[in-house]
Parts: structure tokens; sequence; C-alpha cells
């Protein structure tokens, strides 16, 4: 995890568009009337394509949903959900599982990413579309494991850059990482069932938050400082109870646990995350 050094921010707040509405209805309210005679390309075009069909899933836009009021800790969840979708989706492909993988590779740019550009802006942070938009073609054209692998690690470098520019102290990046775990279990309840996955895409989602959130959390358990450090081993260990619930990426024949195990997790992170204040 990058540290979260403190000092001013010069940012404009922007007014935040729904992205619970469902579809098109999405798409026609962030493109504008100023947008109608471009022709739309790459994650923009996939984003609106894709649109009907995630709200016709009946899945609702992770982002902007409950929001903190905090702007940093919302940038930090929404860049956290991304990272966490992809986590996801190169897993499953390195698993072989190409046509899961793809899902998750579209999502960023479906529930999440029109949106945060505009966040991004807001604090001066590069947008990260190009890279997007590689990682998912890199999938969906069945490129190698390990072009597969590159294109991730140019993502996540991407994601880094812009949570530099949040400028977040580290209870605010704390405060973000316990709002995706809170995601991560919700996910969970929807998509597991006495013991079964009934929703495997809510499934891996949830999966893949928790890995987000653990490549945060081994990188603050690094540190020097004695509050992160506690900070940080104290969310692995969280995560790792929280294992039984979440094996894997690809559950299938196993009987799981309930989602009591992730919200014991989000309980344990949060209280921890009190002694960053």
């Amino acid at each position: 995890m990058n540290d979260f050094p403190k000092g001013p921010r010069p940012v404009t707040p922007r007014g935040w568009v729904s992205l619970t509405l469902a579809g098109t209805a999405i798409g026609l309210a962030v493109a504008g009337p100023a947008a109608a005679d471009t022709p739309l390309d790459g994650p923009e075009r996939l984003w609106l394509a894709q649109g009907t069909e995630a709200g016709e899933g009946g899945e609702a836009g992770e982002a902007g949903t409950e929001a903190s009021g905090d702007e940093v800790v919302d940038l930090l969840k929404d860049l956290g959900l991304i990272e966490g979708h992809l986590r996801a989706g190169v897993a499953l492909y390195r698993a072989g599982l190409a046509d899961q993988a793809a899902h998750h590779m579209k999502h960023p740019q479906d529930e999440i990413y029109d949106e945060l550009s505009f966040h991004l802006a807001d604090f001066g942070a590069e947008g990260f579309a190009e890279e997007l938009t590689a990682l998912a073609t890199a999938v969906e054209s069945g490129q190698p494991v390990e072009a597969v692998d590159a294109a991730l690690a140019e993502v996540l470098k991407a994601i880094a850059g812009a949570r530099g520019h949040a400028n977040a102290s580290d209870a605010e990046g704390a405060r973000a990482m316990v709002a995706i775990l809170r995601q991560a279990a919700d996910e969970y309840g929807d998509g597991v069932k006495d013991g079964g996955v009934t929703e495997l895409q809510e499934y891996q989602d949830a999966w893949g938050f928790l890995e987000a959130v653990r490549d945060q959390a081994a990188h603050m358990a690094g540190e020097e400082d004695a509050a992160k450090k506690t900070f940080g081993e104290k969310t692995l260990a969280a995560l790792d109870t929280a294992r039984e619930a979440l094996p894997d990426v690809s559950p299938e024949g196993r009987t799981l646990g309930d989602a009591s195990a992730l919200h014991a997790a989000v309980a344990t992170v949060e209280l921890a995350a009190y002694q960053l204040r």
C-alpha cells in the first residue's frame, strides 16, 4: 500500500452522478449532451455497450454507493474496487477460466471507472482508461498469461499513482480499506446462500476485494512506523480468518461459510483503524 502523506489537498468537488440507476440511463447521464455527436471508443464504448446488461443483471453499481462524506476515502475505495475486480479476473484467467475472467475485466468500466474519471481529475490524477482497455483486450483475445500479468501490472501501477494524488492520511487509507471489506461482505451475502454459491460473480467480486485489501495491508505490515505496522498485521490476520468463506476465486464443490466471517473481519479491521486516528 502506498504511504498516505498528510498535507493540503487542492480539490474542487464535483457533483457525483448516482451509479445505482440501471444501464443505459447511467450512460446517458454521464455522457451528456455535449458527447452526443462524438463517436465513443475504448472503455467508454465498452462501458456504454455493457451498461444495459449490467443493469438487467440486477447488480447495482458500486461506485458512489454509501459515500463516506470524505472525498479521499471515497476515491481510495473506488480505486480498491477496481483493483479487486481486476485481481479476480486475472486469477480466473490464470485458472483457465477465460470466459469468467472477461466479465471482471469489463466490470470496472461498467460500474466504476466512467464516474471515477471525473473524481481523478479533481485530484489532478491521471486516468487509466488505456491501461484498463489493454488488460481487457489481453484477456478477451486469449493472450498468454504472462502478457495478461504484465497488463495487470500496468493498471496497478496507474492505480498506485492515483492513490498517491489522493494525499491521504493513514486513517483515511484505513477507512477506505474498511469500506472495501464492507462491500465484499455485502457481495458475499448476495452470492452465497446456505454454504453454496448462488451468484458466482458476486462471490468472485468479494474474493477480489479482499485480495486488494490484503495487498495494501501487507505493505503496511512491512512499514517501520509502529502504528501502521500493527494495523497491517491485524488486518492480515483478520483476512486469514475469513479464508473459510473465500478459500479461492473458483470455489466449485466446496461448502462455504456464511457472511458472518467477513463481517467479523470488517469489525476487526475497523477497530484497528481507530488506532491510526
